[in-house]
């Protein structure tokens, strides 16, 4: 013991100096010594428990060494000696107690608890021990989150485990205890380097230690600052996360307040004010965790607090923290609203008891009020997060949950809102926001309901606004108001939001009656608002910089609010208060703002209102009120101007007010443009423009009057009323013109500057009135007007700088030659596309590159898909890919970088629109005809444009479009190309809208096609759908009128690329596909003008009393069948002139008038002469509508053309000089054309003096006029650079100087022919002819007329060669006729040579015709080449292609028309729906090629695209095969061509054995005729027959070509009116009746004998190609053979010897010859006896024919043809009974009766248009199928026609009242075998196509062809036909058009495919026609037991052919020629 007592004393010494362990600088001998003393103290420590175990004095000893170690700080030490303590210290009050190691922390600080007795001594050491470990513990812990752990685990007897127990200790030993454990633990916590929440949790430990103390030991706010104190540091730490820190804390203080409720004083402990503050603060933790369980232990712990607080502020504290704790609970609550759904209303009701006791706190200031307000805030935030979630939060909330967030907010604002004496901004903004809250989720816009509670809200939000105002108004003026006047503007201004806020959503969802009064107080406050800040400004005298731009807004946006308001009221109907509400928009404009005074006196309207998005949107208002007080509420015209507005506008100037005045009035004139043609709307501008001009008359503004004056021009023009007041125009332009002098605008200086573009425009609008006026004598004054403007127009143009060189700089050359190809390629931009990369190998050249995607005047620019639908090349190619135009490209001067050229820049008021103006007056005087004038007033508009907006931009562009198409019309393309090559740099640089580069391209590739480079030009075209397709306009927003003009544009764009497409189609010669593009086009421009003829009134149609249900009929049949032909080509639209006479108008109108006479040329071209007339009858009239006379006279000379060419020569020479009195005063090419036209007329009328005096002068004024282009070109009009020519300026070429190239040829070839008619020298004119320019048109007329000049030279050494004088005027065949050696003489050498120059020429001349050449030129050159084989074969030149060839010719040479059309016809066939969409532009391949419309997507039709229905009556024929197969006919007429070896293949080759085809032609000098016979597998036979002369001695009997013709016109002409007046013969009147027969019958007779004399006299012998050839052995051939050389060997005398070889008639000819009957006419057999005789002359055998007996040699010749019949008698004939003829019949003999003729009559006969019908009609066979799907099998040689499919109309004009009770019956009856039709009633037109289409059989018994119920396009475009046939009068006559083919209705079946169709030649009666028809039924067995039996393969011999029927029945007529001879048969037959 003594040695502890020396280490205690020793360690006591030690402390008493001072040491500690922990000083850094401690002597080590002391600490040596201090550490020897503890070990050794330590050991003995241990010796002593050895010895005296239980010995307290020991671990006294122990416990006072303990202490002097803490106190050391040497903690290592005292934890060893605790370590050996404990264990005694246990055993000492718990012997008991198993002894146990001290192993861990938790042994050392906790000790085993002991329910016994423990004495005071125990507890000290107990409680010293305890004491000491805790100190050692913190000391020397390396894991202090354990130690915590340790020290708050209740299941540890550490220190507050024990304090129960030590609560038996003295008091001021306890409170040691504790106080001391305070202490240290509280420090150890604020030592650095612990982490917050360790430091925290010791922290809370110490006040544990703290609050075990006795009452008196600590004052109980200072326990529960330091709580706050603690708390707030650890919450402050910026490690913490708030979450978690608030879990840590709220576990502390649950601690904390257990230990401090566990005291014995804990109601005083806890209360006060610093426990209440404590509170509070807690309530923060607890509503951050969401803690409600803590909330409301805080609540409860707060209410008791209250307690009685000694002083006023405390208590008020106290009820403040009571009041945030419970703010805070409730604030929990609602944001743990999910938690508490289901009794959220009862934990709220404290919450909302307290909402009421705010409003003290609200009312007062200070630290603790504003905690409330805070706590207050809060909660209405929480509430209103709830109510009004935010965007993303979640929304899903239940209704009750809403309804109590309400009610609570409600609350909120009653407490925000109560009257008080003074506001702050928290309570007003409170309540304003939470008024707004509930308004804005009371409001639901589905429930009109609603709208009054959202209302009321607000009003409540401007109620308490204006009971704040009035508070801060009536305050002391000393005191500052506690809220300042703009912020009270500004709550009023929010409260104006709030309510417009409203009205937009009402007024987007179109509840626009509701949103009126929304806007009526949104206005109303805002204007208050708006004149309080101004108030409130002004008094303070400066504005706050942050606020300036938000009451800017307002200011900006009150016009708005107004506008809004009435735009509601214009849409709910009340007009006059939405007109009301757009002038309130009008005067809240801000104008001074926007300074409009000033910019009114120096900028020009036009451009005034542009200058600001405000002032376009005031433009935009200001249309609009005008337009309704104008249009809409008809208000009086002098109230409309502003001027007339009371108070307005509400300026201090008056100079400043009139400039505002102006310049709103005249934007009131240019917004009633669009709408001018209303009804009242002139007198409402007549109003404004005298207002704005008395206006600016009094303020002395001369500029601003003239350019009022201008606008009244303009509006006069538009004015009402056919013909303008020329005078009256006139009289205002010199007012114009004085006004514009210098001396008159002195006071309108800054706008002088536009007086020349006002004076232009002036001269402008006169020429437009001069037009207007449609006077004749006025037609100079618009040339002079047009040349002063032309005057004016180039004075504008600044004086010009030297002009910069257009060559290149040596900069620029050295650039070209690194890399100045790749910049032509790329161009200058990269461009973005979406199109492929260029093809490679493209020629050489100059190219496009790809401009940048163009903006859009009134849409976007829209970029296309990246994968188009479709290519619209095989290969793609991006828009505008380098494409070789192969031109020169002239480089424009450098520009500045607004494109304007920089020599003086030019200002205009309105430039667009007086380019417009000039564009709209070059196409009046274009239609006027004034060519030059067009051209100079172009030139002038460019020359302005090029230094006003420089060459690149649009307008110089669009106008240097416009004039190199006057070129390409003028014909010189090359100078249109080298014009449009001026502009490509432009068209380059990417700045150009796409509508110029589109429109650009076309009219590019149209030059280009005119100029013969198809290539190029399609490349072009192909670039132009490609930029077409990447630009979309976007109508969406635009006004009506302008989305009229954006798709107008569309339209007319659409209608240019339909023309060039046309253009670039005829340069391919492929005239179908161009007649397309122009009859897209025609369609496309009538939409144009329908389209834009909406922006005008329709016109109001007259009262009538007549049913609209009744269909009118027309008064006779003619008329109904015209009516019913009559297709409208024209919009109605086109014929009113108000619709043109704007630009876009007037463009329209000459885009329709040229489209019109292009399609008469191109339909004469093609030979439909119907159609070209009927164009051109279109064109007059719309020209003659709109007083265009050049296109009057174009449309008359065209109608005088076809006349002649129609043989109405009279007609056409009338037409003609209509045509002369428009355009004679003219110099132009219209004039020449007139000229030339007439000249043709006197050719034919045989003046040809009188002819070629108007060619001459015709060739003169070509020759002037172009003479004055060419100075034009060089001089002042134009620069040499627009017009440079590719070709090097020394050798240009004669052609660029020629105009209308085309019409010179034509010109040249009409004289140089005359000339060579007359004998006249024609060299020079041959050597121009030559020298034209080389395009396919004038090579061709070139051609045509050296091959003619040549062909002429043949006859005239004909007739100069005594030997072949005969040839032209004998009978000659192909083949030759006659086989031998054959020596051609000298002179017959130089005829062949000739012969084969000349048909070398008409080939060539064939190549450039065929497709698109003149039919009467086709068919000229087609007979000519037939004709020059035949001199060739006769001359012994043939060879064996040439009978295939020369039948190929004739037979090509019919029906040129119809085989055009046919191609035509075959592309409407099939409903295609994308060819039907006409603005999807024609697509072509690079070369030129047409491509098939791109397919739309789009939803499955209801419908199939087939015109065939899915009936019960379809034909069993696929639809697919059935397209193929006309898809093949149009190929196979595609590739059909004039060449020699494709016509040299026999197409008889295909045709059935049985088969014959005959043709038939008359040559046009009606001299000649040719007879072809063509059968299969044998060589054609042509006779050439001379059709007068060839019989002696009967010149005078000989039947010619026009007598035949004449006479069967006569009888066919007393036939019709015999026909006609059999109605007027009554029954009773027998001698009525007798007379009628017999001159019926005398007819009859007549026309039997004009059939025998045609068949005499025109064939005689020949007749035998008629006959059908027996089957003759060779033997039998030989023996005639051997007979007729003895009869002609005996009979001919030879003027020399005779010839030396045999000669002897061909196999052929000799058979054919056989079949002549031995009893034929002696003429006939002296016919084939000449024939032979011309063969020996040919062969050049010479014989003396005048020694030949003539008598003797047909005797012998009639017993050789005797002996041969007697041989053959009784053979078959070749190909059986069914043999059958086609007959092939020319124009000139279609009229004819073939059928009848002696050799004919009674045979198998029937017509066809040219054999390749008949291929047609085969492979239609071929095509079809049998019922059961079988194909036919081998050669077809019949159609199928299944008599049950029959469809019959009898009787459908009710007026064959005989024929109707004739068939009746029998119809009835065959109704049982599935026939059906109509009787006694018209079908409609789709019946009838129905039947044609579905049916196999059409019968018709009925007037005429049945043309009054079904058009005849109906019919060609058929792609099925059934067979048909006509009953009626001259249903089968093809009309006798002249030089053109015949038309008519037969013609229409056979294109349809109809196999066979019967119809009559003339009109016939129908009692006889009856029995024709049931003579033809009964043969067919048409009864309904025979069409039962029927079978469609059962080829039984009682089948009749239907054409042998057709025969037959000519027998049963009482008139067996008269009637029986009238119906023929077309097509194939078809057997029943």
């Amino acid at each position: 013991m003594r040695a502890v007592n020396s280490a205690s004393k020793s360690l006591s010494a030690i402390q008493e100096s001072g040491w500690k362990a922990s000083d850094a600088k401690s002597d080590k001998t002391t600490a040596a010594a201090a550490v020897k003393h503890a070990t050794s103290a330590r050991k003995e420590l241990g010796v002593l428990r050895e010895l005296s175990p239980g010995e307290v004095d020991v671990e006294r000893a122990a416990s006072s060494l303990v202490g002097k170690l803490i106190a050391l700080e040497m903690y290592q030490a005292a934890s060893g000696i605790l370590q050996d303590m404990r264990s005694p210290l246990v055993t000492l009050y718990h012997p008991e107690h198993p002894a146990t190691a001290t192993n861990s922390l938790h042994d050392l600080l906790s000790l085993p608890l002991h329910e016994g007795f423990i004495s005071e001594l125990h507890l000290t050491l107990i409680s010293t021990y305890l004491l000491y470990a805790l100190t050692v513990a913190l000391h020397t812990t390396t894991d202090l989150a354990a130690l915590l752990a340790t020290l708050h685990d209740p299941t540890l007897s550490t220190l507050l485990t024990w304090t129960p127990a030590l609560a038996q200790l003295p008091e001021k030993q306890h409170d040691h205890l504790f106080t001391r454990a305070y202490t240290v633990t509280s420090r150890f916590g604020s030592s650095s380097g612990i982490a917050p929440a360790q430091a925290y949790s010791l922290r809370i430990y110490s006040l544990l230690c703290l609050a075990c103390t006795r009452p008196s030991v600590i004052a109980p706010n200072t326990f529960w600052e330091q709580a706050i104190k603690f708390t707030s540091a650890f919450a402050n730490a910026d490690s913490v996360q708030p979450a978690e820190g608030a879990r840590i804390v709220l576990e502390g203080i649950a601690r904390l307040i257990g230990y401090a409720e566990r005291r014995s004083d804990h109601n005083d402990f806890m209360s006060g004010v610093a426990f209440a503050r404590f509170c509070e603060y807690w309530s923060r933790f607890a509503k951050q965790a969401g803690d409600l369980r803590v909330l409301e232990q805080i609540t409860r712990l707060t209410s008791g607090a209250r307690g009685e607080a000694p002083l006023e502020q405390d208590r008020t504290t106290i009820e403040t923290s009571a009041l945030c704790a419970t703010l805070a609970r409730a604030l929990t609550i609602l944001e743990k609203w999910p938690e508490h759904t289901s009794d959220l209303v009862d934990k709220l009701q404290e919450g909302s008891r307290a909402i009421a006791r705010c409003s003290a706190s609200l009312a007062q200031s200070g630290e603790d009020h504003d905690r409330v307000k805070r706590g207050l805030e809060r909660l209405r935030r929480a509430v209103v997060k709830i109510i009004e979630p935010p965007a993303g939060a979640e929304t899903d909330i239940p209704p009750e949950v809403r309804t109590c967030a309400r009610g609570i907010l409600e609350q909120i604002v009653d407490v925000l809102c109560e009257k008080r004496d003074a506001y702050n901004s928290t309570v007003v903004t409170g309540g304003v926001e939470s008024l707004f809250t509930l308004a804005r989720t009371a409001f639901v816009l589905n429930n009109p309901d609603t709208y009054v509670t959202a209302r009321t809200y607000l009003e409540r939000a401007a109620v308490l606004v204006s009971h704040a105002a009035s508070q801060a108004s009536s305050s002391d003026a000393s005191e500052s108001p506690s809220l300042s006047a703009v912020q009270l503007a500004n709550y009023r201004r929010c409260i104006a939001g709030a309510y417009y806020n409203f009205a937009v959503q009402l007024h987007q969802s179109s509840r626009l009656a509701h949103a009126v009064p929304f806007l009526e107080e949104a206005c109303k406050h805002a204007e208050t608002a708006l004149a309080e800040y101004r108030t409130a400004v002004k008094a303070v005298g400066e504005e706050d910089d942050s606020k300036k731009e938000v009451w800017r807004q307002l200011e900006e946006q009150l016009y708005r609010r107004w506008e809004l308001l009435g735009v509601c009221h214009a849409k709910t109907g009340d007009r006059k208060l939405a007109y009301e509400s757009f002038v309130k928009s009008i005067r809240a404009f801000p104008y001074t703002l926007h300074d409009l005074a000033s910019l009114a006196s120096t900028t020009p309207p036009s451009t005034l209102f542009d200058s600001t998005p405000a002032l376009k949107h005031l433009a935009t208002l200001l249309d609009r009120v005008t337009y309704m007080a104008t249009c809409e509420l008809f208000r009086s015209p002098p109230s409309i101007p502003v001027s007339s507005w009371p108070s307005f506008p509400s300026l201090d100037d008056p100079h400043a007010s009139a400039s505002v005045m102006g310049a709103l009035m005249e934007r009131q004139l240019v917004s009633l443009e669009e709408c001018r043609w209303k009804s009242g709307v002139r007198e409402v501008l007549d109003a404004l423009a005298g207002a704005a001009e008395g206006l600016y008359e009094r303020a002395g503004w001369a500029v601003r009057r003239a350019r009022v004056l201008v606008r009244k021009l303009e509006m006069g023009y538009y004015g009402e009323g056919g013909e303008g007041p020329y005078e009256g125009a006139k009289q205002l332009g010199e007012q114009i013109e004085a006004l514009l002098a210098p001396e008159s605008v002195e006071q309108d200086k800054p706008l002088a500057r536009y007086a020349p573009e006002y004076l232009a425009a002036t001269h402008l609008w006169l020429a437009a009135y001069a037009h207007k006026s449609r006077d004749a004598g006025l037609s100079a004054a618009v040339v002079a007007h047009v040349e002063d403007a032309c005057r004016v127009l180039r004075g504008m143009v600044p004086a010009a700088a030297p002009r910069v060189s257009l060559g290149k700089s040596p900069r620029e050359k050295r650039a070209s030659e690194t890399g100045e190809k790749e910049e032509v390629g790329k161009g200058k931009r990269v461009v973005r596309t979406t199109r492929g990369a260029a093809a490679s190998g493209r020629a050489q050249g100059e190219t496009v590159p790809a401009p940048a995607k163009g903006r859009t005047v009134s849409g976007r620019t829209r970029a296309a898909k990246t994968t188009p639908a479709a290519p619209v090349t095989p290969k793609k190619r991006r828009a505008l890919d380098p494409v070789s135009l192969n031109t020169a490209v002239v480089t424009p001067p450098k520009t500045t970088a607004s494109g304007s050229s920089g020599q003086g820049k030019m200002e205009f008021d309105e430039f667009d629109r007086l380019v417009k103006l000039i564009r709209m007056v070059s196409h009046l005087v274009g239609l006027v005809g004034h060519v030059l004038a067009r051209v100079q007033l172009l030139n002038a508009a460019r020359r302005i444009t090029e230094r006003h907006v420089g060459v690149g931009s649009e307008v110089y562009v669009s106008l240097t479009i416009d004039t190199a198409h006057e070129y390409v019309k003028l014909g010189r393309a090359e100078k249109a190309i080298a014009i449009l090559a001026h502009v490509l740099p432009a068209i380059r640089s990417g700045t150009l809208s796409q509508e110029v580069v589109i429109l650009f391209l076309l009219r590019y590739a149209e030059a280009q096609a005119a100029a013969g480079e198809v290539l190029k030009a399609s490349m072009t075209y192909c670039d132009a759908v490609a930029s077409a397709a990447d630009f979309v306009v976007d109508e969406k927003g635009l006004p009506t009128a302008q989305r009229i003009r954006v798709r107008t544009a569309l339209l007319e764009r659409a209608a240019e690329a339909a023309l060039a497409y046309a253009a670039i189609q005829d340069a391919r010669d492929d005239p179908t596909s161009s007649l397309q593009g122009l009859l897209q086009a025609l369609r496309l421009w009538n939409r144009a003008i329908d389209t834009l003829s909406r922006l005008q009134p329709s016109t109001p149609k007259p009262a009538t009393e007549d049913n609209p249900f009744e269909v009118p009929k027309p008064a006779d049949t003619d008329r109904a069948v015209a009516q019913m032909q009559e297709t409208r080509v024209l919009s109605p639209q086109a014929s009113r002139a108000q619709a043109f006479l704007d630009s876009s108008g007037w463009r329209l109108a000459e885009g329709l008038l040229s489209t019109l006479i292009a399609l008469s040329q191109a339909y004469a071209a093609r030979g439909s002469a119907r159609e070209a007339e009927f164009f051109a009858q279109q064109t007059k009239e719309l020209a003659q509508s709109l007083h265009a006379p050049v296109m009057i006279s174009r449309a008359l000379a065209q109608q005088g053309e076809l006349q002649i060419q129609l043989g109405q020569l009279q007609e056409g020479h009338a037409a003609l000089m209509q045509a002369a009195e428009l355009v004679m005063h003219l110099k132009g090419p219209d004039a020449a054309e007139i000229r030339r036209l007439q000249g043709r007329y006197s050719q034919l009328s045989a003046d040809k003096k009188g002819a070629q005096v108007l060619f001459e002068e015709a060739m003169s004024l070509l020759d002037e006029l172009g003479g004055v282009f060419a100075s034009l070109d060089g001089g002042s009009g134009a620069r040499k650079s627009l017009v440079a020519s590719p070709r090097a300026n020394a050798q240009v070429s004669m052609s660029e100087s020629i105009l209308a190239p085309t019409l010179l040829a034509r010109l040249l070839r009409h004289h140089i022919s005359l000339l060579h008619e007359v004998g006249e020298e024609y060299n020079s004119l041959l050597q121009r002819f030559a020298k034209l320019p080389q395009t396919a048109d004038a090579k061709a007329k070139e051609i045509a007329l050296r091959a003619k000049l040549t062909l002429d030279e043949v006859y005239s050494r004909f007739r100069a060669d005594m030997f072949l004088s005969s040839l032209a005027e004998s009978a000659m065949t192909i083949p030759m006729g006659m086989s031998g050696d054959m020596i051609p003489s000298s002179a017959s050498q130089d005829m062949l040579e000739t012969l084969a120059t000349a048909e070398k020429l008409f080939w060539e001349h064939m190549s450039y015709i065929a497709r698109r050449g003149h039919v009467s030129s086709v068919r000229e050159a087609a007979v000519c080449l037939a004709l020059i084989r035949t001199f060739r074969t006769s001359l012994g030149r043939g060879d064996v292609q040439t009978p295939v060839l020369a039948a190929q010719l004739l037979d090509a040479s019919t029906v040129t028309t119809l085989r055009r059309e046919m191609l035509d016809v075959v592309r409407h066939k099939f409903l295609n729906l994308n060819a039907m969409d006409d603005l999807q532009w024609p697509l072509i391949t690079p070369n030129g090629s047409p491509l098939p419309p791109q397919p739309k997507a789009r939803q499955p039709a209801r419908f199939s695209h087939s015109i065939l229905s899915d009936s019960e009556d379809d034909e069993p024929m696929d639809d697919v095969d059935l397209k193929s197969y006309w898809e093949a006919i149009a190929k196979r007429y595609e590739a059909q061509c004039f060449d020699v070896a494709k016509m040299s293949v026999n197409q008889a080759d295909q045709l059935p054995p049985h088969w014959t085809v005959v043709n038939v032609s008359v040559t046009e000098d009606r001299h000649t005729m040719f007879v072809t016979r063509q059968r299969a597998g044998r060589k054609p036979l042509i006779f050439c027959l001379p059709l007068k002369g060839r019989r002696e001695g009967q010149e005078d009997e000989f039947l010619t070509y026009e007598d035949a013709i004449k006479e069967l016109q006569e009888i066919i002409r007393l036939s019709d009116e015999g026909t006609r007046k059999a109605a007027e013969v009554k029954k009773d009147d027998k001698g009525a009746r007798v007379a009628w027969w017999k001159t019926r019958s005398e007819l009859d007779v007549r026309l039997r004998d004009l059939l025998a004399d045609i068949e005499f006299c025109w064939l005689g012998a020949f007749k035998t190609i008629f006959t059908p050839t027996p089957d003759v052995l060779p033997e039998d051939l030989a023996a005639l053979r051997s007979r007729l050389d003895a009869v002609f060997k005996g009979s001919l005398v030879f003027q020399e010897k005779k010839p030396k070889s045999r000669l002897g008639l061909d196999d052929g000819l000799l058979e054919c010859f056989s079949t002549l009957p031995p009893t034929c006419r002696d003429e006939e057999l002296e016919d084939l006896v000449y024939f032979i005789l011309d063969l020996y002359q040919f062969h050049g055998v010479p014989v003396a024919i005048s020694e030949v007996d003539m008598d003797q040699v047909v005797v012998e010749l009639r017993n050789a043809l005797e002996e041969h019949a007697a041989r053959v008698k009784g053979r078959s004939v070749q190909g059986g009974d069914d043999s059958h003829i086609f007959l092939v019949l020319d124009k000139n003999v279609q009229g004819i009766p073939w059928e009848s003729l002696p050799v004919l009559r009674g045979r198998s006969v029937s017509r066809i248009p040219s054999m390749d019908f008949l291929i047609d009609r085969l492979e239609f066979s071929h095509w079809r199928k049998w019922e059961d799907g079988r194909p036919q099998e081998g050669l077809v040689d019949q159609a199928i026609v299944d008599p049950r499919r029959t469809y019959f109309v009898l009787n459908p004009s009710g007026d064959l009242k005989g024929t109707e009770g004739r068939f009746a019956d029998w119809l009835k009856e065959m109704k049982s075998v599935g026939w059906d039709g109509v009787v006694g009633r018209p079908p409609s037109e789709q019946q009838f196509v129905d039947a044609l289409t579905n049916r196999d059989l059409m019968i018709y018994f009925g007037h005429g062809g049945a043309e009054q119920y079904i058009r005849s396009h109906k019919i060609r475009h058929l792609p099925r036909c059934a067979a048909t046939m006509l009953w009626g009068c001259s249903s089968g006559i093809l009309k006798y058009m002249g030089e053109f083919d015949r038309t008519g209705t037969p013609y229409h079946y056979m294109l349809a495919g109809c196999p066979t169709l019967i119809a009559n030649l003339w009109d016939v009666t129908d009692r006889d026609i009856d029995k024709f028809s049931q003579s033809v039924f009964d043969d067919l067995h048409l009864t309904p037991n025979a069409v039962k039996k029927w079978r469609a393969d059962d080829s039984g011999s009682q089948k009749t052919s239907v054409v042998r029927a057709v025969a037959k029945a000519r027998e049963s007529c009482k008139l067996k020629y008269l009637t029986g001879a009238a119906p023929v048969v077309y097509g194939i037959p078809f057997y029943l």
